[in-house]
């Protein structure tokens, strides 16, 4: 970056400091423009609620937390299942200008003390499923308040004040602390701030579900503490209900039923439910015969085969985007009119599309220096949806915000359309004989196979090579897996043919050296592929690279 002329007259300029918008606001608004009209179902637990109900919980709840003692930016920490109530607690937390801050309900309890302890929550929104964690936390010390959901404040039960709750707020007081995977250590927590929370909700307006409003309903498939809660707070603007799966995971079986009965217009989700929900669409019924507008899915990768088979089924109402936790998923989309129209790269791996509005993907090599269309190097974001940065991690936002730059982690290149291609992770990188060896194009390769369900290539320890590439196959169900993870005659004669697979495509460095079958791949809580425990397991006993 050029440094700022010296002969400007704004060369000293700084903002003046200015009230922001607190995100709740846009709620107030809604429910002023349509407080008849449904905003949240959850007949699971029997709550239906009107945005003018969703206003007056939020403001109950806002008054309540304050009454108890938080201030602007103090931590109220959130961990439920999803649940109506859940809603209320995001809507107002925000109103009180306490900071959200929601773990994955999945974590154990000495995971959320490690969180607890990272973000020193002044009050703490829990289920009952977690009174354990509850109980636990108070042995550390923590005496404020603690709200169990099923039993949220509601406008008749709280002791409304006079007048609304101060709800005030500078645009760069943080609002939610949005834990990243910990994928390679304890979790860090992005700061979102008003007004970073807010452009971010504008821009999944504007780009995932531009058209929705209270005509349609938005289906909550995902857990709230994460992305899922993005997209339900984005919904406010066309004052679209979010519709909370009924009766818990969804599958094969229960997600017609829902969509159908809600006349679900969009979804947030991932491939593999996407897959569920293509794999489920009623024999008989075509492209044109359900409710679905936008079915927007990230995440993960999404093979081509599986994609051009939704399309077929669903039609044209896929919406894909890339991001990460710390840009709130605002990084690239693959609009409908893409899915399809864009061939995949000479690896065999297709885009995930162009930048979001607002945002701007830069290239980079090992130096910082930015690299040209075509050239393979680091994949960095610059724009307002990019978080404000990790909360007490000097050392993280160094490196990760390192040039001005956010630094993904991943490697891409983007083509002369703009549009990125995905290569690898650097953290995935393994060097094999002074090779760097990026395990997505092998797996992409590996899942090619009609016999594989899922495909993960992990670098493990060698003497001769340095490190050597393992793959860990999950077989499809119909290929006869023995049940136990083992090398069957059947097995064998797989790894064999996926061998000659990747040695017809690959350069022979790339080739991996073992292959090795799971009954189930193993997850992480937070859904994705546990890349490094697999690691760590076939690392064992191999000595140390050289």
């Amino acid at each position: 970056m050029r440094d700022i002329s010296q002969t400007s007259p704004a060369k000293d300029f700084t903002p003046t400091p200015r009230r922001g918008v607190n995100v709740s606001h846009f709620l107030t608004q809604t429910a002023r423009r349509i407080p008849d009209r449904l905003a949240v179902v959850d007949d699971d637990h029997g709550q239906r609620w009107t945005w003018a109900e969703l206003d007056a919980r939020a403001e109950a709840l806002a008054a309540a937390l304050q009454t108890g003692g938080v201030d602007r930016r103090d931590t109220v920490l959130l961990v439920s299942a999803n649940h109506a109530e859940v809603i209320q607690s995001f809507w107002g937390i925000l109103r009180s200008g306490g900071v959200i801050a929601p773990p994955n309900a999945a974590l154990s309890t000495e995971e959320l003390l490690g969180i607890s302890a990272e973000v020193v929550p002044a009050a703490v929104i829990a289920d009952r499923a977690h009174a354990d964690y509850v109980t636990a936390l108070k042995d550390t010390g923590f005496t404020g308040p603690v709200f169990w959901i099923g039993d949220l404040p509601t406008a008749q039960a709280a002791a409304a004040p006079a007048e609304s709750v101060d709800s005030a707020v500078d645009e760069d007081d943080p609002c939610w602390y949005f834990f990243t995977s910990g994928s390679t250590g304890r979790p860090k927590a992005a700061t979102f701030t008003h007004r970073h929370l807010g452009a971010v909700l504008m821009n999944h307006r504007c780009d995932l579900f531009p058209n929705e409003d209270e005509t349609g309903a938005s289906l909550v498939l995902a857990p709230l503490s994460h992305g899922a809660g993005i997209h339900m707070l984005g919904q406010v603007f066309g004052g679209t209900p979010s519709i909370i799966h009924p009766g818990g995971k969804p599958s094969v079986d229960s997600l017609w039923p829902a969509i159908d009965a809600y006349g679900i217009t969009n979804a947030f989700t991932v491939p593999t439910i996407l897959n569920r929900i293509a794999a489920g669409y009623p024999e008989g019924r075509g492209p044109e015969d359900h409710t679905l507008e936008r079915v927007i899915y990230a995440g993960a990768p999404m093979l081509a085969t599986d994609q051009a088979r939704a399309l077929e089924r669903l039609g044209p109402c896929l919406v894909q985007y890339f991001g990460l936790a710390e840009v709130t998923g605002a990084i690239t989309i693959l609009r409908p009119e893409d899915h399809g129209a864009i061939p995949v790269d000479d690896a065999g791996i297709g885009t995930c599309g162009r930048a979001r509005t607002g945002a701007e993907i830069v290239i980079v090599d090992e130096t910082g220096a930015q690299l040209l269309a075509g050239e393979q190097g680091e994949v960095c974001v610059a724009g307002p949806t990019v978080c404000a940065g990790y909360l007490g991690r000097p050392d993280a936002n160094a490196e990760s915000f390192a040039g001005g730059l956010f630094h993904t982690g991943d490697v891409g290149y983007l083509d002369e359309r703009g549009y990125l291609f995905l290569t690898g992770r650097k953290s995935d990188m393994y060097i094999s004989g002074g090779s760097n060896v990026y395990p997505r194009e092998i797996e992409e390769l590996l899942l090619t196979d009609t016999e594989v369900a899922q495909a993960v290539v992990v670098g493990v320890p060698d003497p001769q090579w340095g490190e050597i590439g393992v793959a860990v196959i999950e077989r499809a169900p119909s290929t006869g897996n023995d049940g136990a993870g083992g090398v069957d005659a059947d097995a064998e004669d797989l790894a064999e043919r996926l061998t000659a697979l990747c040695k017809s495509g690959l350069a022979k460095y790339k080739v991996p050296k073992e292959i090795h079958f799971v009954e189930t791949m193993p997850v992480t809580a937070y859904g994705k592929l546990a890349r490094k425990e697999l690691k760590a397991e076939y690392s064992q006993g191999r000595g140390s690279a050289r």
